[in-house]
């Protein structure tokens, strides 16, 4: 699954203040809302955190993904945000997170909520892309880079 076929450059956001996790929660929902992913910001964003309080989606290395099924969206909606300043995100190593890919899905599809977490993942591993991610000041190029190294995981 590719990720920059889910995401687009006006759905990454660089040098976001957001003091702690609840905050990035509250930020996700708003903008899904305001996008149109979804009609109800609350409904997601309780959504949102009864999935972070089964387990954290601090995966570790500075990652978050907080994800979630929404009846309220048709199509699967993704985000990248950098963090300004690391924050405590119960993340499996212990550590801050300073990224954050924030997904939602329809309710109805599993298989493909577990294909985007996997591609996730998949691009998570590239320390080129965790470089450039806190490194770029542009969305755009960010965007590029992701299409760049997905395509180039495409052919290994």
């Amino acid at each position: 699954m590719k990720i920059y076929k889910r995401l687009s450059a006006k759905h990454i956001f660089l040098n976001v203040s957001l003091k702690d996790k609840d905050e990035v929660i509250h930020f996700v929902a708003d903008t899904f809302a305001r996008d149109g992913a979804v009609t109800h910001a609350r409904l997601l964003y309780d959504s949102l955190i009864e999935r972070e309080e089964a387990m954290s989606t601090g995966i570790g290395n500075g990652i978050g993904i907080p994800h979630a099924a929404s009846g309220e969206t048709h199509d699967p909606a993704l985000l990248l945000i950098r963090l300004a300043d690391s924050i405590d995100f119960d993340a499996l190593d212990k550590l801050p997170v300073d990224i954050i890919l924030a997904l939602i899905v329809p309710e109805n599809q599993t298989h493909l909520h577990i294909q985007i977490l996997a591609g996730i993942s998949r691009l998570c591993k590239r320390t080129e892309f965790l470089d450039f991610v806190r490194q770029t000041h542009n969305a755009n190029d960010l965007w590029q880079e992701i299409k760049r190294i997905e395509e180039e995981i495409a052919f290994h």
